[in-house]
């Protein structure tokens, strides 16, 4: 049944927070086998939703089956300190297994758990083989040629044969220094993961040594239930010092180490890095220090190095990993916003010539394969309307137009099959969860690996769907005439008078939070609460080319603020919205927003519920900050601007307890130290506050008891202000 005496079913914050989840088995990481003939993805388990288990299919069968229980393995063990700051920088949450990768025959996979990588044959009657010792913590496992494996280990690269010898390549990681790791940097801003990389011919492996030491050291203090550490912590603040990077080069036949000189004249970081397919040469991405100047270089085995192309931009140049060279080694294809939207080209070397080969009125989000045989590209992204995301075919010639292949409406992130002939689909879209289908080319159903279809009974959230409240989607026209698209989920009782309206903003570069997706399931809770939700992707905000994203370019929580305001402008035009009762609620960048809106119009915002955020960006990082605001010493006004203590007379006459601050006190991406520092500041100015700290939590709050005690907090506080009672 899915009401209770004619009423909704109630939802309540303990079941949203319960297992099984309510989105149902959202799948992971769904991956072919080489062969394309079986497909693995992850997905959390029915008795614990913050457990990943490994399934599989095989497709001429269409049987899926769990092939590995992550429960099975026995307990796991504590991560090391290298893993923990990996999975925060992958906003990889989970336990269980997390990650894998195919044997080169298509026979087994490969998988770490708790620090120990393990075999697992496909077979039914399998059982997983543990190929590293037990006293070895391996993070970033990768598969080369001829069936070697290298992972890093004690911050330094190691190796294993086919035979399963263990050999170590490297020595010089540790202390500051680490080998074939990404640094903190490369992964939480440049999204780059790998620190070492498999020659096609699996003879060299690229890695980079990583020394922290130039960073000065400052201390991170942890506090936890049981007390408090000190954490030293090479912390690039922006306009000091980042790491020093060196590019080395292990020759697998001796073990001799070759080091290349990759910076040339200006280049501070060293973004991507990928092989030629003949294994001659490196091709890498440099970026100047202000990411102003991107290069594309190509540097051999000896060290020569020949710059194939340049990138400018008087803002900033967004990194993408849209590079692909083609396997006659004097071609690329190669993706740019160098004239609004990003466009995928075909990039010749000799000429320099650039090729489009997608229009230019649509935007290119992910390169997901080449057929080269087949003159064909695959591709992510949008040409018709910003909050869709589709597969397309494009042809490698440039002379026809790309060709959607996923169908109706929705969000689609896909991978193509070995032969090119079918592709699987974790398809969303706003009234269905992320399920998980294998389509043809065509666009015809082949299998169905995960319905997860909430009008099915034993649909976790069946139970609920009388009461569900479908999200809305719709645009708004910017000062500069650019297009604002908004979600809206309107309240429960919306023909019952004016309802509260919680503006959940994220509002920061990189992020599109506006999409025909599953949206979280809070927004329900808050809707049934009779509070309706409000989003709206203003400029500056992700996935929508250099030019909706570049007026924030010298100041920050301006041009985002005032978007935000005509949403509210918007707002005012429903029937059933209360423009006297509105909060605004958003983490990290959007805990900066809803500072940032409260503090500079608490005329029009009541209260605001900020969690983990930047409040001052001379403490934040150098590569994300500079990006946006320059060198400090170049930009002074504008990052004086874009502080939140600039605005503390606003937060005075927002009226007393009208913020609610929350951080994790373990936090090593915005420190702790953002929001000690904007309370003493709020003290100093008299100015009544809410806070709650969470001990031992980093960036993300994550896990199942903070998120549960957390929107607890959030109800009882939006309560108070809103409605004038306690929360429920």
């Amino acid at each position: 049944m899915n009401v209770s005496n004619g009423q909704p079913l109630h939802l309540s914050l303990d079941r949203l927070f319960d297992t099984p989840g309510l989105s149902g088995p959202v799948p992971a990481m769904a991956r072919y086998a080489p062969d394309g003939r079986r497909i693995a993805w992850l997905r959390p388990a029915d008795d614990n939703f913050e457990r990943l288990d490994l399934w599989l299919c095989d497709l001429a069968s269409g049987h899926s089956r769990c092939l590995m229980d992550a429960r099975d393995l026995g307990k796991e063990r504590s991560l090391s300190d290298e893993e923990k700051a990996r999975r925060e920088r992958l906003r990889v949450f989970a336990d269980g297994i997390v990650e894998f990768e195919w044997t080169g025959d298509g026979n087994a996979v490969l998988f770490p758990l708790a620090g120990r990588l393990y075999r697992l044959g496909i077979e039914e009657d399998s059982a997983p083989e543990p190929l590293t010792p037990a006293d070895y913590f391996v993070t970033d496992v990768r598969i080369g040629a001829g069936g070697r494996i290298a992972f890093v280990h004690d911050r330094n690269l190691w190796l294993l044969e086919a035979d399963g010898t263990l050999r170590q390549l490297t020595s010089e990681g540790g202390g500051s220094v680490s080998c074939g790791l990404a640094d903190f940097i490369a992964q939480e801003e440049m999204h780059r993961f790998d620190g070492y990389f498999f020659a096609p011919d699996g003879q060299h492996v690229a890695f980079l040594k990583v020394d922290e030491a130039p960073i000065p050291l400052s201390h991170r203090y942890e506090i936890d239930a049981s007390g408090f550490s000190v954490h030293p912590q090479h912390y690039p603040y922006a306009g000091g010092p980042n790491a020093q990077v060196e590019l080395g080069i292990v020759d697998l036949s001796d073990g001799r180490i070759s080091w290349l000189d990759w910076s040339g004249e200006d280049g501070e970081y060293l973004a991507r890095i990928a092989w030629r397919p003949d294994s001659a040469a490196l091709v890498i991405q440099r970026q100047s220090r202000l990411q102003q100047r991107l290069e594309l270089v190509q540097i051999d085995l000896a060290g020569n190095a020949r710059i194939l192309h340049v990138e400018k931009s008087d803002t900033w140049i967004n990194l993408n990993d849209d590079l692909r060279l083609l396997s006659d080694g004097r071609q690329a294809l190669w993706s740019s916003e160098s004239r609004g939207l990003r466009r995928l080209h075909r990039l010749d070397f000799e000429s320099g010539q650039l090729q489009p080969l997608t229009p230019d009125d649509g935007m290119v989000l992910r390169l997901v394969d080449v057929d080269e045989a087949g003159g064909q590209v695959f591709v992510e992204g949008w040409f018709e309307v910003p909050t869709q995301r589709h597969l397309y075919r494009v042809d490698l010639s440039g002379k026809a137009a790309p060709e959607r292949l996923t169908p109706a409406h929705g969000s689609h992130q896909t991978q193509v099959a070995p032969d090119f002939a079918t592709f699987v689909d974790r398809r969303e879209h706003l009234t269905q969860p992320p399920c998980l289908e294998v389509r043809d080319l065509g666009g015809s159903l082949v299998a169905e690996l995960v319905a997860n279809r909430t009008d099915t009974p034993s649909h976790p959230y069946h139970p609920f769907l009388s009461g569900h409240r479908v999200a809305e989607l719709g645009e708004l026209t910017a000062a500069d005439g650019q297009r604002l698209f908004y979600r809206l989920t309107p309240p429960a009782d919306e023909h019952e008078g004016p309802r509260p309206v919680i503006v959940s903003v994220y509002g920061g570069p990189g992020v599109q939070r506006v999409q025909d997706a599953w949206p979280p399931l809070i927004h329900q809770y808050f809707a049934r609460r009779g509070w309706g939700v409000f989003e709206l992707d203003n400029r500056g905000s992700g996935n929508r080319g250099r030019d909706f994203e570049r007026p924030i370019h010298g100041q920050l929580g301006a041009v985002e603020v005032a978007d935000q305001l005509l949403g509210l402008d918007f707002l005012k035009s429903l029937h059933w919205a209360d423009m006297d009762r509105v909060a605004v609620f958003g983490h990290s960048y959007g805990g900066y927003m809803a500072l940032m809106c409260l503090a500079q119009h608490p005329e029009r915002v009541r209260a605001a519920v900020s969690v983990a955020p930047v409040t001052d960006w001379l403490l934040y990082d150098t590569h994300y900050t500079e990006r946006y605001l320059g060198h400090p010493e170049h930009n002074v006004e504008g990052y004086a601007a874009s502080a939140v203590e600039a605005y503390l007379m606003g937060l005075q006459r927002a009226g007393p307890g009208a913020l609610l601050l929350m951080h994790g006190m373990a936090d090593d991406n915005v420190l702790f130290t953002h929001t000690s520092r904007l309370m003493h500041a709020l003290q100093e100015a008299g100015v009544l506050f809410d806070l709650m700290a969470y001990p031992g939590a980093k960036h993300g709050l994550a896990g199942r008891r903070t998120g549960l005690h957390r929107f607890r907090v959030i109800e009882a506080f939006l309560a108070r202000h809103l409605e004038g009672q306690k929360g429920g």
